[in-house]
């Protein structure tokens, strides 16, 4: 069987579209919680360029990648019909590549970089796996 490519490409696109949709999500409530707390603006606009300046902010939006990760895993399973995982693999494999070319001289460390890649992996995984256990199961 070959791999379907429309799946992939599709799966991926939901993934970065999700993505940059929580980011901005969670970006506006940090943002609105510090403005909150009486946080000057220019400060504001620092930890918020910084996404290590605070290990719960960065971890919220690791948290939310992860969980975009999973929901693109399930719908590039569900897409593809067949191969779920190698199908689920290749699309975050692509997103992983697309996050690579667009960063830049990025201030985020290697293990936070390295931790978010691997659960990224298994979430997509995760999620291609939640859709076949529901197909098996129909069937």
């Amino acid at each position: 069987m070959k791999l379907k490519w429309s799946a992939i490409v599709f799966g991926a696109l939901i993934d970065i579209a999700i993505s940059i949709a929580m980011s901005f999500s969670v970006l506006i409530v940090y943002a609105s919680i510090l403005a909150g707390q009486g946080m000057p603006e220019a400060t504001i606009q620092l930890k918020l360029s910084d996404p290590m300046s605070s290990l719960f902010f960065a971890f919220v939006l690791m948290a939310a990648g992860v969980i975009t990760d999973a929901v693109a895993g399930y719908l590039t399973a569900k897409f593809a019909g067949y191969l779920e995982y190698w199908h689920a693999l290749f699309m975050i494999m692509t997103v992983m590549v697309v996050h690579a070319g667009l960063k830049a001289d990025s201030i985020i460390p290697f293990w936070y970089e390295l931790l978010a890649q691997t659960m990224g992996v298994i979430a997509a995984l995760f999620g291609a796996g939640i859709y076949k256990k529901k197909r098996s199961s129909n069937n």
